[in-house]
């Protein structure tokens, strides 16, 4: 009899200890699992790709190339073409503040250029209509196989292309052939009255020597 009795109370000692040592290993695991997850998270941040020393190495979808802009056809408010984009002005912070429109002409004669603020255009791309897979071979005696097709997506095009399809501008070809005509900023070498070079002054000693000059009796030139 006592010997059970003892068996029965080891069995209940064991019982009543287990449960802590148990919540303390499962504590330990989960700490344990929570800091190799804090030092896997540098790991996994550093495998995405990022710029290496201030570079970049690739344009982005909302990108356009700035020297695709230029001859980009320009529409009025009545959706009919009033010219094309023949330049853009940018600050010193790189941000596009104008943009430059030729206005009327044929073939560059008589063309009227004008400048509008870079926000006040609007831009138009239409998604292009292309083949999925490769046209397939008709059957023989059977009706033509068809491939099926998908729209691109304009912003995806604008990037590919580097362009927009087209500028909008909330203005008549009237309108714009009566605005005020553009400038670009003149040389500092110009005078701004006049338009014309302006002329260095003369050194004090040269403009001496040039009277002097001009005094003195030259020698009767020789056959």
């Amino acid at each position: 009899m006592m010997p059970k009795l003892f068996a029965y109370v080891g069995v209940i000692g064991v019982l009543l200890v287990a449960p802590p040592l148990l919540a303390e290993t499962l504590g330990a695991s989960v700490a344990s699992g929570s800091d190799s997850a804090q030092g896997a998270s540098p790991n996994a941040t550093s495998s995405v790709a990022q710029p290496s020393g201030g570079f970049i190495t690739q344009q982005t979808v909302d990108q356009w190339r700035a020297s695709k802009l230029v001859g980009v056809g320009v529409y009025g408010a009545d959706q009919n073409k009033v010219g094309s984009i023949k330049d853009v002005l940018m600050d010193h912070d790189g941000n596009a503040k104008a943009v430059v429109i030729g206005v009327g002409g044929f073939l560059g004669i008589g063309v009227k250029t004008v400048a509008v603020p870079f926000k006040s255009m609007q831009w138009r791309t239409e998604g292009r209509t292309v083949a999925v897979n490769p046209q397939p071979a008709s059957p023989v005696g059977g009706a033509p196989a068809t491939s099926a097709t998908i729209k691109t997506d304009p912003a995806a095009t604008e990037a590919s292309q580097g362009y927009p399809d087209m500028a909008i501008i909330a203005m008549t070809e009237v309108q714009l052939k009566a605005a005020p005509d553009f400038r670009y900023a003149p040389s500092p070498v110009m005078n701004s009255s006049t338009g014309a070079p302006m002329t260095a002054p003369a050194a004090a000693g040269g403009a001496m020597n040039a009277s002097q000059d001009a005094m003195t009796p030259k020698p009767d030139a020789k056959d």
